[in-house]
């Protein structure tokens, strides 16, 4: 493994590039003999597979900061411009869109590179071998081409090393795009294996391609490829739904049946900063990455029922009788984690640690400190006692990308959609939400497809939060407008912190309070569709390259 992510790093020099589409790459062509052997092409697919290190801020998974830009998440401090972009006051200079439009470019010319000349080693390798070169950079491709188009919408299609001479290209509609790519994962999914050995571990496999093209399918409302795609992951058996929720995302968890693709981080060759950016001031960490309120008061009671309609709901217990993935995903006040009960009402200036067995009083950064938490919360997930402090700036917990819980939603919501309700997916509904250590109520076949709908929508909100889907999911289900419109509400003011409130709810699952004027305010967003349903071209592309202001033909900028 280690050897692996040191052959990714190595392997950037040689493959990566900058501004793709204005210039060819610095360090010039490449040679006329690299690629013609097994372990030339072995060292370019490792500097291809970089492109499942889509990071920001000190090894951060991007998909995290990518939740910042919904209502479920608040980035403290702008990282990544992510609040920038939520209150949609991102323009086309915004920093972050040249900087993640240069990342996939460079990681497809990384791909087209070897793609365009893994020719030379035919001869020289075995046909297995060689085949699976090409079925992995395919898929790395697939996955860059993925978060292009969902970002940007249409972009320049390159599927071959740009001419140096001529390296200017028009946009090419996001539907060419996607079924180029879907003709890329087909052709994948045949020189993959089912599985990795331990020597090839973390590698992509057949589950990984099939996965990306479901999620890719869902994301453009091709529902029947959705759920094809998502059949055959399901229908090979290899992968099952892990038993505790609580350990999925800690050290325990970790590699379990679950997982289909992941980020690995290791010690002394990779690390990541991940409980810096999600951990309490205490940690010490940065409380930058925070669930909000909204998305606290989304979490059902344990009878099913959201917490305006239960009677099990208390609102002077705000916390009890809920599905148990609210305390397993987020850290709440009177929760215990790392030795410290975690408090955040402003007179708590001292809190408790359990020092050698015994209850201690200490000082409460999460009150006093100005840079604690804004919402008052903090994710539990991703954030293992065990890295607590020694480890909170060098994390070995790796990060999935992609996991059976995500194919199994998008099965069960393509299948609604298509109005082929039947009983795989109800248990692929119940796979989830019956999981060992959740077991919420069951989804049934005799429910009614909006409250299907309703369900798969709930599940996919609370079940993949902090893991990158949210954005992409809320602009297909055409709620974007209305749950990213308004406030976003941080901690209760002190006069209101114990003020009994159950808000109500809209048809789009946003709560809504009877007096947002309890919760300190992080800032107004305002929602144009016209103008922030897709990520502005970088606007230094469009001064280098006029094609880019150019319309496309069948031009589609909904999400």
């Amino acid at each position: 493994m280690k050897k692996l992510i040191i052959l990714f790093t190595a392997c950037i020099a040689l493959v990566s590039c900058h501004d793709i589409l204005d210039r060819y790459p610095l360090e010039g062509p490449p040679s006329a003999t690299f690629f013609s052997n097994e372990d030339e092409l072995t060292l370019a697919i490792n500097g291809a597979y970089e492109s499942l290190y889509w990071l920001s801020n000190a090894n951060v998974p991007y998909q995290m900061f990518l939740e910042g830009a919904t209502d479920i998440v608040y980035v403290r401090g702008n990282y990544a411009n992510m609040d920038v972009i939520r209150i949609g006051q991102a323009t086309a200079s915004t920093a972050v869109f040249q900087s993640v439009w240069d990342t996939f470019y460079n990681n497809i010319s990384r791909c087209n590179n070897i793609l365009d000349n893994m020719h030379r080693a035919k001869e020289n390798v075995s046909e297995t071998f060689y085949n699976r070169i090409e079925a992995e950079a395919k898929f790395l491709r697939a996955y860059n081409y993925f978060y292009l188009t969902s970002l940007y919408g249409d972009v320049p299609f390159v599927e071959h090393m740009l001419d140096w001479k001529n390296p200017l290209l028009p946009k090419t509609p996001v539907r060419k795009i996607i079924d180029a790519m879907y003709a890329d994962l087909d052709s994948a999914f045949k020189s993959v294996p089912r599985i990795c050995s331990d020597k090839q571990y973390n590698r992509i496999t057949q589950g990984a391609v099939m996965g990306l093209k479901a999620r890719m399918a869902l994301v453009n409302n091709d529902m029947d490829v959705a759920a094809e795609a998502a059949w055959t992951v399901i229908s090979s058996g290899v992968y099952s739904v892990y038993d505790s929720y609580e350990y999925l995302f800690l050290y325990d968890g970790m590699n379990s049946n679950e997982v289909i693709l992941q980020m690995p981080f290791a010690e002394g060759v990779r690390t990541s900063q991940i409980p810096r950016h999600l951990g309490a001031r205490s940690a010490p960490g940065y409380s930058a990455i925070v669930p909000t309120q909204v998305l606290v008061d989304m979490y059902q009671c344990v009878d099913g029922e959201r917490i305006d309609r239960s009677k099990l709901y208390d609102p002077k217990k705000p916390f009890e009788k809920r599905d148990p993935r609210l305390a397993y995903s987020i850290l709440y006040p009177g929760q215990w984690h790392a030795g410290i009960r975690f408090e955040t009402h402003p007179d708590s200036i001292k809190t408790t640690k359990i020092v050698n067995g015994a209850y201690t009083r200490i000082a409460n950064d999460e009150a006093t400190h100005a840079y604690a938490t804004f919402t008052g919360y903090l994710f539990r997930k991703y954030y293992d006692e065990q890295d607590l402090p020694a480890k909170v700036a060098k994390s070995s917990l790796n990060f999935m990308i992609m996991r059976y819980a995500e194919v199994l939603l998008t099965y069960a919501e393509a299948k609604i959609e298509l109005g082929e309700i039947d009983d795989t997916v109800i248990e692929a509904i119940n796979q989830v939400r019956r999981r060992k250590d959740v077991m919420m109520p069951p989804a049934k076949i005799t429910m009614s497809v909006d409250e299907l709908r309703s369900l798969v929508r709930y599940e996919r909100t609370v079940e993949l939060a902090l893991e990158g889907h949210r954005l992409f999911d809320i602009h297909r289900w055409g709620i974007a407008e209305e749950v990213l419109s308004g406030y976003m509400l941080g901690k209760r003011k002190k006069a209101n912190w114990y003020d009994p409130v159950i808000p109500s709810f809209s048809d789009a699952g946003k709560p809504v309070y009877p007096d947002e004027r309890i919760f300190n305010s992080l800032g107004y967003a305002t929602f144009d569709p016209d103008k922030n349903s897709l990520w502005f071209i970088p606007q230094n592309e469009i001064d280098r390259n006029p094609l880019l202001q150019e319309e496309t033909e069948d031009d589609d900028d909904d999400w």
